[in-house]
């Protein structure tokens, strides 16, 4: 994510109190996962005491909850700013939002310990699946949309195209494609997964993206 921000580092002077021990909460489960998180370890993070973090967060839970709408929603407006600009070239949007999946800054294990911790949290707590389901359907109408751009510019027949299934297709497989560049980038390597992301989103799509 290039917007000018590091997310595993924490300004311990950030007068936002919240902000501080969500910042602190991400950087400690980029460093050290969600099982060896805890309270005291994410309040070394922020320099303060627990007793002042459980002062705004009843514990680590609603830490990691919190901390994800945050991360969920800098990644989804991230995605809004890189594709915005491309609204009137619609494949070299799609072909952005490829080739942004596996930026080298993104393929990162530590984005992969932050995502697992959140993806665990998710399944206990409704509050978190609702704004999931929220974020995912963001993702999903904006690949339509794109998608939609894309056939209409280049005089492509909608009919009989099922574009909703297609926007749900990409989104998985890229993130799918990412899970694995994450774990064993020697084995899935940048090149490799924009080779495959290509392959199957130009033949699922009937759009060449990556031959322009």
């Amino acid at each position: 994510m290039k917007d000018g921000r590091n997310l595993f580092k924490v300004d311990k002077k950030n007068p936002d109190k919240k902000q501080l021990f969500i910042d602190a909460t991400i950087c400690s489960l980029a460093n050290f996962g969600y099982k060896r998180t805890t309270v005291r370890r994410i309040a070394d993070f922020a320099g303060v005491t627990p007793g002042l973090l459980t002062h705004y967060f009843t514990g680590k839970e609603e830490l990691i909850a919190e901390s994800y709408k945050y991360f969920s929603n800098l990644f989804l407006e991230d995605f809004k700013t890189k594709i915005v600009p491309m609204d009137t070239d619609p494949i070299n949007a799609l072909k952005v939002y490829i080739e942004s999946t596996f930026a080298p800054d993104d393929v990162d294990p530590k984005y992969l310990r932050v995502w697992l911790a959140f993806w665990a949290v998710t399944l206990s707590e409704q509050d978190l699946r609702m704004a999931h389901k929220e974020i995912y359907q963001q993702y999903i109408d904006a690949i339509e949309s794109i998608l939609k751009a894309a056939y209409t510019k280049h005089n492509y027949s909608l009919t009989g195209r099922d574009t909703r299934s297609l926007a749900i297709g990409i989104y998985a497989l890229l993130d799918g494609l990412w899970l694995e560049c994450c774990l064993d980038p020697e084995g899935f390597s940048q090149r490799k997964s924009l080779e495959t992301a290509y392959q199957f989103i130009e033949s699922s799509t009937g759009l060449i993206i990556n031959g322009r």
